[in-house]
């Protein structure tokens, strides 16, 4: 299927590696024009416009905007990605940490809408994903930042279908995916539980239907889809994304 990408315009956060560098490389294999903003500012791929900046920081949102229109000539699209929020309990997230999951999960995305809107509007056939998780449907243990400020998310994309229509605005609920950050709190598990990386792995397979961790790739297809005018009637969904793991209602 030609999704109808060629030369649209696309930011996308969180882009230098796992999931959003995934986004990026599916968006560019397209032929869409791509701008992947990270703090490092590294090479992304091929064709990729890399932009340096940290979307926590309360400037960085609209400086990798301005950054990217002023490489792209304007914005089509934007994915709407961060690295995810610090790991812990109640018990043991303190107020820095709180203050830094707020800052890199939930006001990064309300500034980077907010910078991104008045460019998306002269756009072609404007549309918005966010890259959410799991967690916006069943709490995922150990991870109560995230618990608390992805389903926010989804509520402010509810919200925002009405508010700024036609931009379509669609989330992505990843479930478990190879990659540095989903190894990172799988060792956690295995240090917290006694076991051993292996256990929590084959533990966590033998959850998903599917019998195995997706490859990032395969997340990069379905946001490139979302955002496609192949799924131009498509809005304000929330798309799980993890091999059958969940077994919540929509």
């Amino acid at each position: 299927m030609d999704l109808g990408l060629l030369d649209r315009r696309f930011l996308v956060g969180g882009a230098s590696r796992g999931l959003g560098a995934a986004v990026a490389a599916a968006l560019s294999a397209e032929g869409a024009r791509v701008a992947g903003a990270s703090r490092s500012g590294a090479a992304i791929g091929p064709g990729i416009a890399a932009v340096a900046v940290d979307l926590s920081d309360a400037d960085g949102p609209m400086l990798a905007v301005q950054r990217a229109v002023g490489a792209l000539g304007g914005l089509d699209g934007l994915v709407v990605n961060s690295g995810g929020p610090p790991g812990g309990t109640f018990a043991t997230v303190d107020e820095a940490g709180w203050e830094r999951a707020i800052a890199g999960t939930l006001q990064s995305t309300i500034r980077l809408i907010r910078a991104a809107l008045p460019h998306l509007r002269d756009g072609r056939d404007p549309a918005i994903a966010v890259i959410l998780s799991s967690s916006v449907r069943e709490p995922i243990p150990g991870l109560v930042t995230s618990n608390v400020l992805r389903p926010g998310l989804a509520g402010l994309i509810k919200s925002l279908v009405t508010e700024i229509a036609p931009i379509r605005i669609n989330g992505v609920a990843p479930g478990r995916f190879d990659t540095a950050r989903v190894r990172s709190l799988d060792e956690a598990r295995a240090a917290e539980t006694g076991s051993s990386l292996e256990e929590i792995q084959a533990q966590t397979r033998d959850r998903i239907p599917l019998g195995r961790y997706g490859d990032p790739g395969e997340l990069g297809k379905v946001v490139a889809f979302l955002l496609s005018p192949a799924a131009s009637y498509l809005d304000g969904v929330i798309l799980p994304v993890d091999g059958g793991m969940l077994r919540s209602l929509p």
